[in-house]
């Protein structure tokens, strides 16, 4: 009786493991290589310590990018900017309008659209002081000056100090329309 009890349990174990190993994938038995590592899509060029100059078509200075490096990949994938700070020029004067720093920028549709993400601080130079934008990611479009998040902001004018969440912005004419949950403080003259 206990031959045939130890004979059953024997056989029930060795047909267990057979479908263990049966159903298993051939991958599960395969050693993992130590140090290997996913491989990191690389840039086709990069370059350090950069400072970029754009001119509009009537060859006046219109934007100053400058990083500590920008990555460059091939196809649609764009340029990949590290830290970036954007200066775009007044047209009339020469002089800095509009100045936008980030984490981490990227640069696609052959140059016309910037997207920044990362604590993202636009500033306008505008005729009554400065308007300070605060946000985590923003898209902006460098010819005409029009930029937009759909994240939380914050807006600080000298007279007003605004939040909410979603934004088009018109840097040139300092022209803001906020999209939700507003809030605002107005501090009069």
């Amino acid at each position: 009786m206990i031959r045939q009890f130890l004979l059953g349990t024997s056989l029930i174990t060795i047909v267990g493991l057979f479908l263990l190993v049966w159903d298993s994938r051939p991958q599960s038995f395969l050693r993992k290589q130590p140090g290997q590592v996913e491989k990191i899509p690389s840039a086709d060029s990069y370059m350090n310590e950069v400072i970029s100059h754009r001119f509009s078509k009537d060859g006046a200075e219109q934007l100053i990018i400058s990083a500590p490096k920008i990555q460059a990949f091939s196809g649609d994938k764009g340029v990949v900017i590290s830290q970036p700070s954007v200066t775009n020029l007044d047209k009339q004067t020469g002089t800095s309008a509009v100045t936008l720093d980030a984490q981490l920028g990227f640069l696609y549709h052959d140059g016309q659209t910037l997207a920044l993400s990362g604590d993202v601080v636009a500033v306008v130079k505008g005729e009554r002081g400065n308007t300070k934008l605060s946000t985590a990611s923003l898209s902006y479009q460098p010819a005409t000056n029009i930029a937009s998040t759909e994240d939380n902001f914050k807006l600080v004018t000298p007279q007003v100090k605004i939040s909410g969440q979603g934004l088009d912005a018109n840097l040139t004419k300092e022209v803001f329309t906020i999209k939700s949950k507003v809030h605002a403080v107005h501090d009069p003259l």
